[in-house]
């Protein structure tokens, strides 16, 4: 019996000729009124990236260092590689190929800069968001070991490239 009632409110508030609404909408109503309204999920994901806006893919870059005691000091970086895995290969491999024996990543870094800060008697490597804050860094913590004589040895950038 109520289902027969609710049936029939509805056939006598729905005027007569209403179509169907659009693809993706649907018909809510209530007393007295009715509209066609998105169904959710059908939209598109309003929090997908808009075509006109840029796209940026990662960068990677890699600081190896020859630990084998010597007087010298080794290392080579590996700037703007796609991939970690690369980024890590290219650096050790230099590394190897400049004669290092014990040669270590001692930092891996992405869309940023990266420096190896040496001083009298130890090393560090430190990233920032530019190079100039990565070298302050790198810096203040050469001092702050007691480290003297410190020096910026290397200093590069792995920054996103656009790709749209």
């Amino acid at each position: 019996m109520i289902i027969r009632w609710k049936i029939s409110l509805f056939l006598l508030l729905t005027p007569a000729g209403v179509s169907a609404c659009p693809a993706g909408e649907w018909l809510q109503q209530g007393v007295g009124w009715q509209m066609c309204v998105p169904i959710p999920g059908a939209q598109e994901n309003a929090s997908a990236p808009n075509r006109s806006e840029p796209a940026w893919a990662d960068r990677w870059g890699a600081i190896a260092v020859d630990t084998a005691p010597r007087g010298s000091v080794g290392f080579s970086a590996a700037n703007g590689m796609k991939r970690k895995v690369q980024a890590e290969r290219a650096a050790l491999k230099s590394c190897r190929e400049k004669g290092g024996t014990r040669c270590e990543i001692k930092i891996l870094y992405y869309n940023q800069c990266a420096v190896l800060v040496w001083g009298d008697h130890s090393f560090n490597t430190s990233s920032a968001e530019s190079e100039e804050q990565a070298r302050k860094v790198g810096l203040d913590k050469c001092k702050n070991a007691g480290e003297e004589n410190c020096e910026v040895l290397y200093s590069g950038c792995s920054i996103p490239e656009r790709i749209q």
